[in-house]
């Protein structure tokens, strides 16, 4: 190299100054210092007729006996043609590239249900119906595929779970469970865990078929047929009042299963934005009717949840635990293993009904009784999808919606009253 060079301790005692300093050492070769103190060495050179300037390194990681042979090494190359900056470029994204592939390869190994597991821990539990989910998948897919590696889970695998659903009579879980899947193949997928979400071309038509929205309302008989029915359901009494609770307030089935006793006082309910689907605290004024639900909870009242878990010390029923047991008792077919012999006894006469119904029966029953919609709306603590109206209607329709409710369940009393008087007579 031509040229006074640089010297071993000449680099070690280089002060940074003001601006960036470079000391060359021939060749090419130098050392950028920094006004930090940092110490880069670096290498200039020409290529194809353009000027290009590589990094080799840091010092004192990189010493100067280093950085001249990286420099010879880079030489070499320029005399072979080949330009350095790009070939240790190529050379780094293959190594990048090899350790990602390795990680996947990894990853691929860990089975479906560790890595489900994984996902419901950051993501899923975090959800109001993670639980709910997470049982379903359990349920329906865990058996098959929990134990597979993941990498090795294919779509036939997938929708031979999700077609067993739908054959048993549950379209609208088959769609639950596929709509689910799909988001955690998409957070395995950006995490490199999965190549690509097996099920990305598969739509609810192919798995339990694209479903009507539902329409389904109690009339006044049929709800004065559910007083007189419920008590001789078998269903719990805890059970038995969450239902009626959606159908007094207009609440979600899973709102009330999450209820705890410091959220509610002797007149209203409040519903804490983490437990509300839209993420919107929502109170509401309690009824005298809906008031005796929650007097007639505290006579068995225990822990801290409006409605405890029979089966698990420390927890709450769950909206699809309920959910489930409303259906068994109106499929008046043969008692299923472990299931109620009550099979028919919540039929109504307007066919199958679902606490969602009720939610939509408290509505449609407010709107009869002159409740304008969007007190209705209120009521049911629905979003509003219009940003204009997100940002400027900010009336919270307090006393329209307390007036609502008490007008509902004035209605609801009359219709319970109603209900006695049937019995009385059945008795007689």
């Amino acid at each position: 190299m031509a040229g006074k060079l640089l010297g071993a301790l000449e680099v070690r005692d280089i002060k940074p100054g003001e601006t960036e300093i470079i000391k060359r050492d021939g060749g090419g070769l130098e050392i950028r210092v920094y006004p930090s103190g940092g110490k880069i060495w670096q290498l200039r050179y020409e290529f194809g007729g353009k000027r290009r300037i590589m990094r080799l390194g840091e010092y004192p990681a990189l010493s100067l006996a280093g950085a001249r042979r990286k420099a010879e090494d880079a030489h070499r190359m320029l005399d072979a043609g080949i330009d350095p900056k790009v070939h240790e470029e190529e050379q780094e994204n293959a190594r990048i590239e090899a350790d990602r592939i390795a990680k996947m390869e990894q990853a691929a190994r860990k089975t479906f249900s560790d890595v489900f597991m994984d996902w419901n821990t950051a993501k899923l539990s975090k959800r109001n119906d993670g639980a709910d989910l997470l049982r379903a998948i359990r349920k329906d897919i865990f058996p098959a595929l929990g134990e597979k590696e993941i990498g090795s889970v294919t779509r036939a695998d997938l929708m031979k779970c999700l077609d067993a659903v739908t054959s048993r009579g549950a379209p609208r879980m088959a769609n639950i469970l596929l709509t689910t899947l799909k988001t955690f193949y998409k957070w395995a997928s950006l995490r490199e865990i999965v190549i690509a979400d097996p099920l990305g071309p598969v739509t609810a038509g192919d798995v339990g078929g694209k479903l009507p929205s539902r329409d389904r309302i109690l009339s006044d008989a049929e709800i004065v047929d559910l007083f007189h029915k419920l008590p001789e359901s078998g269903l719990s009494p805890k059970a038995q009042n969450a239902v009626m609770m959606v159908l007094a307030t207009g609440c979600r089935l899973g709102e009330i299963c999450l209820a705890e006793w410091a959220h509610v006082t002797e007149t209203t309910w409040v519903i804490p934005a983490e437990n509300a689907k839209n993420g919107r605290e929502h109170k509401i004024t309690l009824s005298p009717f809906a008031q005796g639900l929650f007097r007639a909870l505290q006579t068995q009242r225990e822990g801290q949840w409006c409605l405890p878990s029979s089966k698990k010390i420390g927890s709450h029923q769950t909206r699809m635990s309920i959910g489930a047991a409303l259906y068994d008792r109106q499929t008046e077919r043969p008692q299923r293993q472990g299931r109620t012999a009550e099979t028919s006894s919540l039929v109504l006469e307007g066919g199958h009904w679902t606490a969602h119904d009720l939610r939509r029966t408290c509505a449609s029953g407010m709107q009869k009784l002159g409740v304008m919609p969007a007190v209705i709306d209120a009521v049911l603590n629905h979003k509003e999808t219009k940003g204009v109206t997100q940002i400027y209607q900010r009336y919270d329709y307090a006393k329209e919606m307390a007036d609502a409710w008490a007008k509902w369940g004035k209605h609801l009393t009359n219709l319970r009253a109603q209900a006695k008087g049937i019995a009385l007579v059945a008795g007689e």
